[in-house]
């Protein structure tokens, strides 16, 4: 999965100015994570499953999909739920996605919804975040969610990048409050620059991405810079 220089330009802007600390996310049984603010997550496993990813200060983004053995006529078979978007907020902490454990395709397909997320920290306190399935209409033998997901963030959809990149360009306050459709994260708004960074923020965003990046991708973006 491949995204667009722009989409990584934009990807940048979400990082707030404390963006050289982090947030350790770990995903649970049966989950794998697609994507972090817009940028793919390789895969740290021989099956091809990524359970692990780190995450800016600050709201993030993720594209994460779950499988579940549901039970059909006496037997097991093995379902996938449609890719979910899901934002949230965090800063300094490790936290641990998860999803309720499912057996019956009824459960799954309530599920499939997306407000049936378990997100906590390492003290056990729960982190409240927005969620919605990400779905592609009509028959499909593959997807291609770069693309997918490319076209959801350049939309004006709550918890598109773009809704939200102006926030976390500054530090941020909020209030994430529970509502009765699901979890939503309410009342973002922005505060004043951080003054203190004897750096400005494209500089800083430029190194935390630089130094993320391995060796040929390095190598691209100097070229790329280069060529300018």
């Amino acid at each position: 999965m491949r995204f667009s220089s722009n989409l990584f330009l934009t990807t940048l802007l979400l990082i707030s100015t404390s963006a050289l600390a982090e947030v350790r996310l770990s995903a649970g049984s049966g989950i794998s994570i697609i994507a972090v603010n817009g940028v793919e997550v390789k895969s740290d496993s021989l099956i091809g499953n990524n359970v692990s990813a780190t995450l800016p200060n600050g709201i993030s983004q993720i594209l994460v999909n779950y499988s579940a053995e549901i039970e059909s006529s006496g037997d097991l078979e093995i379902e996938t739920a449609n890719p979910h978007i899901i934002v949230l907020q965090a800063k300094d902490s490790q936290i641990q996605l998860s999803a309720p454990d499912i057996t019956r395709l009824a459960d799954f397909n309530e599920f499939d919804k997306g407000q049936q997320w378990k997100l906590t920290d390492s003290t056990g306190h729960t982190i409240r975040y927005k969620a919605k399935p990400l779905i592609k209409e009509g028959f499909q033998l593959s997807r291609d969610y770069a693309a997918e997901l490319q076209r959801f963030n350049q939309s004006g959809d709550a918890l598109s990048i773009n809704n939200f990149a102006s926030i976390n360009r500054s530090s941020v306050r909020s209030s994430i409050n529970n509502s009765a459709s699901g979890v939503e994260i309410n009342s973002l708004s922005s505060g004043s620059a951080d003054s203190d960074s004897s750096m400005n923020l494209p500089e800083r965003l430029l190194q935390y991405w630089y130094l993320k990046a391995d060796a040929e991708t390095r190598e691209r973006f100097k070229t790329w810079i280069g060529n300018k």
